[in-house]
């Protein structure tokens, strides 16, 4: 099989795009900073992403055609992405943020396709091209791709709405919340001419019998969009990762540490960031990490003993507060800054001498 140019440079492009994805969706997947949820469900969408659009270049670059055992194979995951991106973004505004039992019915339509693709994807070759024939050509392919513009725009629009919903006050939450959005409102747009484009080809196919996708040139602004969603995922999954990036660049450093750590801590509360690395902090003040790091310890304390602390007056002013009188313990000690059970309990007990149950009792 010959391969367009074209071709060529969109199978380059998209496939870096999705080296990106990749690499960051299995680094997340084992990420110990951050909240576990926010950072598993943003790196099982890179993953299964990356699987989803493997099979679409393998079908480019004729793989498919030549190994036509390798039909069906269950690497489609395309109908899980919209669901998990929201609740991404969920989890991430929400740091207490944990499933209930309404939550997992958004996953029954992925969880249907999944199993589609598991019944067909390791038949033989002639019951494949039956299947093909009979069932996914005439119906399944259609029902597949409208519910991947369907969901695809309800998730993202839920997203937006989600995102606009509350205005954060915080500092350190602004401009997460402004990436967020771009994020969102990028991956929207994206999206529309994906669906805009699939919508046309049905259109052509119908009435003319023209199927768009076997021309070189008329389907280029599929795949330039498709390249266009690898990128900005991957992209803005690097951004999360590295969230120092996130924060804008300060005009003019600040000449006194005292007064900006007494505005980003007891003011902006940015220790409730579970990110806050030394990195976003440095930032954010305009001074080096080491001035930063030998002013801290003049006053007896280090960065991450500062956070510590505050963390935890800032968790025992909750728990004594009926506003989160919903949440548990741990939902609160989220909503304060710590990422984890284990550290939070662990650094209670170093600061307060006691367990966060026995301190309450």
């Amino acid at each position: 099989m010959k391969i367009q140019l074209i071709d060529l440079i969109i199978i380059f492009l998209a496939g870096a795009g999705l080296l990106i994805c990749f690499t960051v969706g299995v680094s997340l997947l084992f990420r110990k900073r951050g909240i576990n949820l926010t950072n598993k469900l943003l790196g099982l969408l890179l993953v299964l992403y990356t699987s989803t659009t493997l099979n679409g270049l393998m079908a480019v670059t004729g793989v498919l055609n030549q190994n036509q055992q390798l039909y069906f194979l269950p690497i489609i995951f395309s109908l899980s992405i919209g669901p998990l991106y929201y609740f991404f973004v969920r989890s991430k505004i929400e740091p207490s943020f944990k499933f209930s039992g309404t939550d997992y019915f958004h996953f029954i339509i992925p969880i249907i396709q999944v199993g589609l693709y598991l019944a067909i994807g390791f038949r033989s070759v002639e019951e494949k091209s039956l299947i093909w024939q009979n069932i996914v050509r005439p119906y399944v392919q259609y029902i597949e791709e409208g519910l991947l513009i369907v969901l695809g725009l309800f998730y993202l629009f839920k997203s937006l709405h989600l995102l606009r919903r509350k205005i954060p006050k915080t500092l350190w939450q602004k401009p997460v919340y402004k990436w967020l959005n771009s994020f969102t409102i990028s991956f929207l747009i994206l999206l529309f001419i994906h669906s805009g484009y699939e919508i046309a080809s049905w259109i052509f196919y119908y009435y003319h019998e023209l199927n768009i996708y076997n021309s070189p040139w008329m389907d280029l602004p599929l795949k330039l969009a498709d390249v266009g969603v690898s990128f900005v995922i991957g992209i803005n999954a690097y951004i999360y990762q590295n969230q120092s990036l996130i924060i804008p660049k300060q005009n003019k450093p600040n000449p006194s540490l005292d007064i900006a750590l007494r505005r980003l801590f007891d003011e902006e509360k940015i220790y409730q960031n579970p990110e806050l690395n030394m990195d976003y902090l440095a930032k954010e003040i305009g001074l080096p990490k080491n001035t930063i790091s030998k002013s801290l310890a003049e006053r007896g304390t280090t960065f991450r003993g500062l956070i510590n602390s505050y963390r935890v007056e800032e968790f025992i002013q909750k728990a004594q507060n009926k506003k989160y009188e919903h949440l548990s313990l741990l939902g609160i000690a989220f909503e304060s800054g710590f990422n984890s059970k284990a550290s939070f309990n662990r650094i209670f007990k170093e600061i307060k001498g006691k367990t966060p149950s026995q301190y309450f009792q």
